[in-house]
């Protein structure tokens, strides 16, 4: 059973980006959200606008702010969550802020090899801006389905997955679209590149897609066991690879989601980010969870931003940090220390 209906216009009110809902399964087994309760993505009625939105500018994070998504081209690093951009620029430390007009529900974020940013709009947009992230020029996405995550190849091309089994690819900045229904009833909610060949595809029902031609041709893999529907993936060469599902299930793949691997948990609280920081993985989750493998076990982390309702969003700064970012304006840059026992804020 499908979660959206085609043309119809969904309420992004949740808090958490729409790629973290679940559907209904064929079998009648319903899979709780967990995090519908947090309210407060802002514009939640969807409008229409103008191709170019004008920005106001503010310095400060607000309480009021839900961020889904962070990304970095090592010089800045940009936020998104609502119609709310923040930008960190990491030589200074300074940091700005841009509210885009109208309606925008930004759910994700992504940065290409020429520096730039790209943002997606569930409302079927791309949002995209220089290597400064100053300006940002929004672009429609053709077809008619939902877009939930997207990435930025090394060609510069922007991918984006979604609903309906749907894939987009555009290699001239959004303002024309490539599209390809893989013709299954079923969400894709994670795409990532792992370098100039290599891609992966995860969604509903364990739907697993990889291409090594580029995009060019995508090939389906076993799906991962249990109907599993993956919040977060995380893809670190042609070969490993980790996703992380509902109540807290990880898994790890060596053969490029051919087989799958169980991961311990300390906790049954999903995880909606995972980066590869050095030579270590972390996720980030509910209730501001924040987890470090270690021997092929999940151990936790304590931070300053624990109190979040739920954390979205881990983006590796260096060596030693990490940005996370989520509900109630959480944004915090963690130094990490050791064996991260020493944490702290920026």
């Amino acid at each position: 059973m499908q979660l959206f209906e085609k043309n119809s216009s969904f309420d992004v009110a949740h808090g958490i980006r729409p790629s973290a809902l679940v559907s209904v399964s064929l079998t009648g087994w319903l899979v709780a959200i967990t995090c519908i309760a947090f309210m407060a993505l802002t514009g939640c009625t969807h409008k229409k606008e103008d191709a170019v939105s004008a920005a106001k500018k503010d310095t400060s994070v607000r309480r009021t702010d839900q961020f889904q998504a962070a990304a970095t081209n090592q010089k800045k690093a940009v936020v998104v969550g609502g119609k709310v951009i923040v930008m960190l620029d990491l030589q200074s430390n300074e940091r700005s802020r841009i509210t885009l007009s109208g309606s925008p529900a930004l759910i994700d974020v992504t940065n290409c090899a020429d520096g730039s940013f790209v943002a997606l709009d569930f409302y079927r947009k791309v949002w995209v801006s220089d290597s400064n992230a100053a300006n940002w020029k929004s672009q429609d996405i053709s077809g008619d389905w939902r877009p939930l995550a997207l990435t930025c190849d090394s060609q510069n091309r922007i991918w984006v997955a979604g609903s309906f089994s749907t894939i987009a690819s555009s290699a001239d900045h959004g303002a024309s679209w490539k599209t390809t229904d893989f013709k299954e009833d079923a969400m894709f909610n994670t795409v990532q590149f792992v370098d100039d060949t290599h891609g992966f595809i995860t969604g509903e029902f364990g739907a697993v897609y990889v291409t090594a031609d580029a995009g060019l041709t995508w090939r389906a893999e076993n799906k991962i066991p249990g109907d599993f529907y993956p919040y977060a993936a995380l893809f670190v060469s042609p070969s490993d690879g980790y996703v992380s599902g509902l109540t807290g299930a990880m898994l790890t793949t060596k053969n490029a989601g051919k087989t799958w691997e169980k991961l311990e948990s300390p906790s049954a609280l999903p995880q909606f980010g995972l980066a590869k920081q050095g030579g270590n993985v972390y996720s980030v989750g509910m209730n501001g969870s924040f987890l470090k493998l270690e021997n092929q076990t999940w151990q936790p982390i304590k931070h300053s931003a624990g109190d979040a309702p739920f954390l979205r969003a881990v983006l590796p700064l260096g060596a030693d940090r990490l940005l996370i970012a989520g509900a109630s304006g959480t944004l915090r840059i963690v130094q990490l220390a050791g064996s991260d026992k020493k944490t702290g804020n920026k």
